[in-house]
């Protein structure tokens, strides 16, 4: 049973039986990956996954299930579910369905150049960055592992309030990770790209040699004396920093008074030069978007501009709580999800200088290009973070010799203004991205 039918008999059924509203959410992903190690293909993985979730109002109450069976004895379990859900949860803040909107932004996420990319040839990209990443340097001693993979997958949100949206996506992505050494010490290095639309976007030479330089580069590291030092986070650190805090700007984490910014829109939190963009309209972006998982309509929005906070991101409940109207950033993991906040694609705003001169403007400091332990060396609720880190010292303007063996330490809050100068070099490959920036002092532990 195609998804049309299923859900025209599901709310026949759930008419029936007594709900006056209903809903749907569909999801489905399909996906082929490869993984190469040692001139083998180690893992080649076919994967389709998805199913759907409803929730509807019976007797002014609101019900949940949800299913990965596309069939008639499915549609009465959902409904049965539902129903049985509605009678036993107990909610402060009823929920209400959404209409639809006038109007969506259109996206292109869809390719079929990528949808019909040939598995030979996912297998022979994965070939081809393990083949350079070894030739790029005699250091680099083994390639943990190469990999590939494409995806396509759609989404449907449709009620009977006359809500109706669909979108449909395809990815393709490359990654490396590698080990070099130089007989004394061994060092890692990896990286990762995508493409939205076309393979020939997507240059896997470039991934292999990047990650290859990025591992011998770290050979001969040492530690240094601790003290304060001016940093600059490379843009991928940069981008791991404000990925770990971004929760701080949700509403539903604001109304639970953890974020410090709570009672502080419209108020300075960061210097002029910080805004603080989430733009679900840009494309080729993972996060674009033209409805979020309420179905409401997503728009640019600007978190912080010019050092002022001006929004939190918002769904419908959350919204409504806050007086507000929502923002279009209800999220939800998979179809089976609860309803929470998210970003679709939040970028620190670029600067106009490249990271070499931001290298070039410091007469000492370090540069960080590896984060570790971010799941446990950071608070979110008061912005304090202690992280291990790899980078490089910056002497007289120019860049110096490796760095391990440190950590870095300071307050999320408390950078926002110390963030003297961004770089231009942004990169957008998840929903939260940053270029470099270079931060007045933080605290380095070393030896």
């Amino acid at each position: 049973m195609d998804i049309q039918e299923f859900q025209k008999k599901l709310f026949a059924k759930g008419k029936e039986r007594d709900f006056s509203e209903m809903e749907i959410f569909y999801s489905s992903t399909k996906s082929t990956s490869v993984k190469v190690v040692d001139q083998e293909v180690k893992n080649y993985v076919i994967t389709e996954q998805g199913g759907i979730s409803f929730r509807g109002l019976y007797h002014n109450k609101m019900g949940y299930s949800f299913t990965e069976k596309f069939d008639e004895e499915s549609i009465d379990l959902l409904v049965t579910e539902a129903m049985e859900n509605a009678k036993v949860i107990e909610l402060d803040d009823q929920e209400e369905l959404f209409s639809g909107a006038d109007h969506y932004e259109s996206l292109t996420r869809y390719s079929e150049s990528i949808a019909k990319f040939p598995p030979k040839d996912l297998i022979a990209a994965a070939f081809e960055m393990e083949n350079t990443a070894l030739a790029a340097n005699a250091l680099v001693k083994k390639v943990i592992q190469s990999s590939v993979a494409k995806s396509e997958g759609e989404t449907i949100i449709a009620n009977t309030k006359g809500l109706h949206c669909q979108s449909t996506y395809t990815n393709l992505s490359a990654g490396i990770y590698l080990m070099a050494s130089d007989g004394k010490q061994t060092t890692t290095g990896g990286e990762y790209d995508f493409t939205l639309k076309n393979f020939a976007d997507l240059n896997v030479k470039k991934v292999a040699e990047t990650a290859a330089q990025e591992a011998v580069a770290k050979l001969g590291a040492d530690s240094i004396a601790t003290g304060n030092y001016p940093i600059i986070f490379r843009y991928d650190t940069a981008t791991e920093l404000i990925n770990s805090f971004i929760s701080i700007f949700s509403g539903e984490v604001v109304e639970k008074g953890f974020s410090r910014l709570q009672g502080k829109l419209g108020e300075k939190i960061a210097g002029d030069h910080i805004t603080l963009i989430d733009d679900p309209w840009q494309e080729d972006t993972p996060g674009g978007a033209a409805f979020d998982a309420e179905g409401y309509p997503t728009k640019k929005l600007a978190l912080i501009k010019d050092g002022t906070l001006l929004n939190f991101m918002h769904n419908r409940k959350t919204a409504k709580k806050a007086g507000a109207e929502s923002t279009g950033h209800a999220a939800k993991s998979g179809y089976s999800g609860v309803v929470s906040v998210g970003p679709h694609n939040v970028y620190l705003k670029p600067g106009q200088i490249s990271l070499a001169d931001l290298i070039e403007k410091t007469d000492q400091g370090i540069l960080i290009v590896e984060l570790q332990g971010t799941n446990a060396g950071i608070n979110t609720v008061s912005g304090d973070f202690s992280l291990s880190a790899i980078g490089f010292l910056i002497e007289n303007g120019k860049q110096g010799r490796p760095i391990n063996q440190i950590t870095v330490s300071g307050n999320l809050y408390e950078l926002l203004y110390q963030i003297e100068d961004i770089a231009n070099d942004l990169q957008i490959k998840s929903t939260v991205s940053s270029p470099s920036i270079k931060v007045r002092s933080l605290t380095i532990a070393g030896n």
